[in-house]
């Protein structure tokens, strides 16, 4: 396969690339550092640097890469994690208008299959006395995924979605904070 890594100097990206190489497949990985180039040239891949959210630059890469698959571990997460969902703004722009710009791309460069890289932050829609950023993300989540359903569903591109464990689960008996 010919594989695209949208966010392949992450903290899943990178071990992502590793085991694409190590399996044999081509791998682009996207960054949006220079300074990350040398690090995924190591791994074996084939470094791509542009903006996800800079959607004529990502449809460049892309459509140079020619991907048959395209996966989506875009974030912009603080380096040891977010510590509050305040710290998500950045990657839910990505979770939403990122996604839009790299659904495009695939779809453009005529890959076959885009998988997106979730998380099971909730059961079902935060309640609404949940913070306000606290809803902000979960609406970003449902965004990103919605559109891998909705482009399957209208035959651009076959979507799949991946929902990664996470410990933001709702307790009963303890409110958000």
């Amino acid at each position: 396969m010919n594989v695209f890594v949208a966010g392949g100097s992450g903290a899943i990206g990178v071990p992502l690339v590793r085991a694409l190489v190590t399996a044999g497949h081509q791998v682009t990985a996207l960054t949006r550092s220079d300074a990350n180039a040398e690090m995924l040239r190591g791994l074996g891949a084939t470094p791509a640097i542009a903006d996800a959210l800079d959607a004529e630059a990502l449809r460049r890469v892309l459509v140079a890469a020619q991907p048959t698959h395209v996966v989506h571990e875009l974030t912009a997460l603080p380096k040891g994690g977010p510590r509050s969902a305040r710290e998500l703004g950045p990657t839910n722009r990505l979770r939403s208008d990122g996604t839009h710009n790299l659904m495009d791309a695939a779809v453009a460069a005529h890959a076959q299959r885009i998988i997106i890289g979730s998380f099971a932050m909730f059961r079902g829609a935060p309640p609404a006395d949940a913070p306000a950023d606290v809803r902000e993300a979960a609406t970003a989540v449902t965004s990103m995924e919605q559109q891998a359903i909705d482009a399957t569903r209208a035959g651009r591109i076959e979507g799949l979605v991946l929902r990664y464990g996470c410990s933001m689960v709702r307790r009963p008996d303890r409110p958000f904070r």
